[in-house]
Parts: structure tokens; C-alpha cells; sequence
């Protein structure tokens, strides 16, 4: 885990704070790092690694985190020895070999003045990601350690928002599911036709305010037999207007997804140990 940014301007310093409370975990298995930029000689540091974890604050991001998969640079980009994690990642793929699984972490941050310590709201978002970081190691860690199962579950995730969809496929994948997305109801019924999920998770507003529920709908009445849960952020109201058991449903995740409750419930549901 590599936390990069100036501790010297406020929520800037997001990623050297959440290398400091992660090193205060003293998780089995984890090495942390922490500079005011990424560097060139890095490159080595992470080859060493099969998972790689950047957290860095984010300006303009949606709150509390997002996250998202890092894939080597196909062109090289730094200036003097600062350099950024696609082109970091390049640099390892290309000298080393080595392609380690890369995140990155934007944790949303709102004052960036010369001045030390986090502002309120940007501790808030701290608290949350370093849930979802404890959460991601844990449930890797997990996988890892067990034999390697030729029943593996995939999960369909069905939602107009890329960074959700993002911050719960790494997740899943890290639980040990395959993880297939779409946008939309029409691109989510074409995907399930080709990967032909174990179960479905889809947003309850997405072009319209029911698309999810239809959606639902007609999975169900096309013979799809898996547990269909709904996205919702319209608070506990949602539970009064629609009747969970009448469509069919598994369950409703309210959002912001709780990542744990996600992954023990789908592990629940599909009977995995």
C-alpha cells in the first residue's frame, strides 16, 4: 500500500494518513510506503508485490472514495523522477516483468492550503476508506489461502454510476467472484446472455425511475433462477414502495454500498463456505 501527498496542505495528505493507520493495524502480509509523489525507483518496490494499492486525495472525486483498476501506461509520462501509477505500472510490467494487481484509491479531500492536519469532513472519509481497505485485504487474503474453487460465482452488476461499479467489482474479485458490469437494463440483458451469472445486483433508477425493478421483472420471466438484489438510494422509503418478495428479490443493498454486507450476503446466498 503506497499512499502518496503532502501532509503540509491539508487533505492533500489523505494518503500518507491512511499508510500511517494501516501500519498501526499491523496486518500480516502488508508492507506500506508513503512519499509526497510517486517515483521512478518505486518501480522495484511494487515488483515485488502481487497487490498494489495507491491512495491518494482526490479534488473533485465523489465522497467518500473511488476506486478504480490501474493498467499500464501505453506511453511513458513523468517529469524530472515524479511519475504517475499507469506509467509506474509500465515501468515494472516492462523492466521487471511483473504486473501486479493495481488500484487506486481517490480519497475525496476539500481544503489543500499550506497548513497541517485533515479537515473534518475529509477524517470522515478517512474512517470509511480505511473500512473498505481493511475489508479488501482481508477478504484477498482469504482467497488466497484457499484452494481455488472450479465452481467460481460471477456476479452481474448492473448500474449507470462506473465509480460504484468499480469500488464493488474490486471488491468481488478480491472475495473470489467474477464480476460482470453494464451501464444499463439493455446492455445488463445482453451481458447476462453471455456470462450467464449466478446472481444479479442492478440499480433501481437508471433511465427511468423503475428501470431496475423492470429489469427484474423480466430476468425473472425469462427463466433466470439466481437471487436478483436491487441498488437503491432513495433511503428506507424504497422498502414501503416496493414489494421485494412480489418481484422476486433477494434483498436491497441501500446506498452507499456497505462492502461487507455485500460480500457476506452474496457469499450467503450462493452457498459459499
Amino acid at each position: 500500500m503506497y499512499g502518496f501527498g503532502n501532509p503540509g496542505r491539508q487533505d492533500d495528505g489523505l494518503g500518507p494518513c491512511a499508510v500511517e493507520e494501516i501500519e498501526k493495524r499491523r496486518l500480516p502480509g502488508v508492507t506500506t510506503d508513503a512519499n509526497y509523489q510517486l517515483q521512478v525507483e518505486d518501480a522495484a518496490a511494487i515488483a515485488e508485490h502481487e497487490m498494489v494499492i495507491f491512495v491518494d486525495a482526490s479534488v473533485e472525486g465523489k465522497a467518500p472514495f473511488t476506486v478504480r483498476k490501474v493498467f499500464p501506461a501505453k506511453t511513458l509520462g513523468f517529469t524530472s523522477h515524479a511519475v504517475n501509477p499507469e506509467s509506474l505500472l509500465q515501468i515494472c510490467t516492462e523492466v521487471f516483468g511483473k504486473h501486479p494487481n493495481t488500484w487506486i484509491i481517490g480519497v475525496r479531500g476539500y481544503e489543500f492550503d499550506f497548513a497541517e492536519g485533515l479537515t473534518e469532513k475529509a477524517k470522515v472519509n478517512l474512517d470509511l476508506v480505511l473500512d473498505y481497505i481493511n475489508l479488501l485485504l482481508s477478504e484477498y487474503k482469504g482467497r488466497k489461502m484457499a484452494e481455488k474453487s472450479a465452481d467460481k460465482k460471477t456476479i452481474l452488476i448492473i448500474d449507470d454510476d462506473a465509480d460504484l461499479r468499480a469500488s464493488m467489482r474490486i471488491m468481488l474479485e478480491a472475495s473470489g467472484f467474477s464480476v460482470g458490469e453494464a451501464a444499463d437494463g439493455t446492455e445488463g440483458i445482453k451481458i447476462a446472455e453471455k456470462i450467464k451469472p449466478d446472481a444479479i445486483i442492478v440499480d433501481l433508477m437508471m433511465e427511468t425511475i423503475d428501470a431496475g425493478s423492470r429489469l427484474s421483472t423480466h430476468f425473472k420471466d425469462t427463466g433466470f433462477h439466481g437471487p436478483i438484489f436491487l441498488l437503491s438510494s432513495a433511503g428506507d422509503t424504497v422498502r414501503y414502495n416496493i414489494d421485494a418478495r412480489e418481484l422476486g428479490l433477494a434483498g436491497i443493498f441501500q446506498k452507499p454500498v456497505e462492502h461487507k454486507v455485500l460480500v457476506n450476503t452474496l457469499k450467503k446466498q450462493l452457498k459459499i463456505e
